[in-house]
């Protein structure tokens, strides 16, 4: 992220022969005409220096480079070039680097790629005398264009050349243009949009790796050179293959339609095959004829899906036995019973009308405190002057609704909650079950509607964690308990009296 300013003086001037750098990467650089040209000039002092690489660069000019200072200053030592997505605004107006050809006879590797490159000029290229490595992936290259890029008698030496990813259309012509690298073996041609191939192409001699994967080729033809070792058509839909490719060694037919295997006839010396992603369906002992397979890697479904069918159920079941058995321990039933309650619940007003409210107080209580409830309490209250009227679920409920509903209807119909806590009460399944959702719902409208009635000493650590609401009424808000003596009963009474009529 640096723009670079026009140097004069050495890079290299505090520097102690002899240099060691070996490799110089620009990340994110910003460049003009005049300071590329003077960089260059300058870096040649770094005699070390064998590989330049430029990544996310931004050229801004038209390739007017100082090319007489740049020659004057003598032969460059850079073998490697590298120039990933460099941005240059208005790149179909730059020049075409007349001028610089003493500069780039002794480079052997250059890559420019993701930088809408769409041609080389022919007395450029020609230039490229010792270049053996050049990839022009993800730019702009056309059949038209590659014609001059690749002409007649430009890298002479080139041996591996990557054109993956750029608009090239025929792959007649593509081939008969890259026919003129006499040196060339190695070549990516894929994820071009070729959708043709014809019978018959005309290649280099020496081509022994041919990279025509994602072409949309709809089928391969004597096209493809007998010369090839290593093939690689995936991802074309091929529905089948037979070509005769005496001294091919390795072949990737991945993601395509093929429902047999090549035959193994035509491509006698194969060693490594790839059919992944294919609709084959079985293979048989003639389609080998006979030969010993060395490696094979198939899958557990493909060998033994019947048992691993079997180990899948088996799994399966476990896993929902796991389940239900977590489900009983944690009562996940009563906990997704209580949330479906709750939704129900929120359509609700939150509070009945004043005219529906026709009870002092909801009574929640444990089954074995009932007697204690239904002959003292209920006694002493309902015949008060003037008298309480108490909602008890053994009378007050209606028959045959759920026992949810019938305690958030009582709610809402009483003032007040009258919980009679003891330690039955806090280890019923009653209350586990159906209480605990009554007392969330009505500790989040309105503690003081609330009240708590000791009915034996109990300790708030000895309640379930589910009645965290209740746990945090106890440790925060004053409760009455039933005393031992009559004197103090009477108290008691007055108190829960009081307590109801505000």
């Amino acid at each position: 992220e640096i723009k670079l300013p026009v140097e004069k003086k050495s890079l290299v001037q505090n520097s102690t022969r002899p240099f060691r750098i070996q490799k110089l990467t620009f990340k994110e650089a910003f460049f003009t005409d005049e300071t590329i040209s003077r960089a260059i000039v300058l870096l040649k002092e770094i005699t070390s220096l064998k590989e330049l690489e430029a990544i996310n660069c931004m050229l801004e000019g038209k390739g007017i480079w100082n090319t007489e200072e740049i020659a004057r200053s003598g032969q460059s030592f850079v073998e490697t070039v590298t120039i990933t997505k460099i941005m240059i605004q208005n790149f179909h107006l730059f020049f075409d680097l007349e001028g610089m050809e003493s500069q780039i006879n002794q480079l052997k590797r250059l890559t420019i790629a993701s930088s809408n490159v769409f041609m080389v000029p022919c007395s450029l290229a020609r230039n490229f005398s010792s270049l053996l490595y050049l990839d022009f992936h993800d730019n702009l290259l056309v059949n038209k264009r590659l014609e001059e890029t690749i002409c007649k008698g430009s890298w002479p030496l080139l041996q591996t050349l990557n054109l993956s990813q750029n608009s090239l259309k025929s792959l007649e012509e593509t081939a008969k243009y890259i026919s003129r690298l006499p040196k060339l073996n190695n070549l990516d041609i894929s994820q071009n949009n070729f959708g043709e191939i014809p019978d018959a192409c005309e290649w280099p001699k020496l081509l022994k790796y041919l990279n025509l994967s994602n072409t949309q080729i709809p089928k391969v033809t004597t096209c493809i050179p007998r010369t090839l070792e290593v093939l690689d058509v995936s991802g074309n839909n091929l529905k089948e293959f037979g070509l005769q490719l005496p001294s091919l060694k390795e072949l990737y037919l991945t993601r395509n339609q093929l429902k047999t295997l090549p035959g193994a006839a035509p491509i006698p010396n194969v060693v490594a095959l790839s059919v992944r992603r294919n609709k084959l369906n079985s293979f048989s002992k003639e389609e080998f004829e006979g030969a010993r397979v060395g490696a094979v890697q198939l899958s557990l479904m493909e060998c033994h899906r019947s048992l691993v069918v079997s180990l899948i159920c088996v799994l399966v079941f476990l896993v929902i036995l796991l389940l239900v058995a977590v489900g009983y321990k944690y009562h996940m039933v009563w906990y997704l019973r209580m949330t479906w309650a709750w939704l129900q619940a929120k359509r609700k007003p939150r509070r009945a009308p004043p005219k529906d409210v026709c009870y002092d107080a909801f009574v929640s209580y444990s089954e074995n405190d009932s007697e204690w409830v239904e002959d003292t309490m209920v006694r002493e209250l309902e015949q008060a002057c003037p008298p309480f009227r108490l909602c008890l679920h053994k009378r007050d409920f209606v028959p045959g609704k759920w026992i949810v509903d019938n305690i958030i209807d009582s709610i809402e119909k009483s003032r007040k909650t009258l919980f009679v806590l003891s330690e039955h009460f806090v280890q019923s399944e009653w209350c586990k079950y159906e209480l605990d959702f009554s007392h969330f719902r009505l500790f989040d409208e309105n503690n003081d509607a609330a009240i708590l009635v000791l009915l034996e000493p109990i300790q708030s650590q000895a309640i379930p964690k589910r009645f965290c609401k209740l746990r945090k009424i106890m440790n925060t808000k004053t409760y009455l308990e039933w005393p031992a003596g009559e004197a103090q009963q009477q108290v008691f009474w007055e108190n829960l009296k009081g307590a109801l009529k505000s």
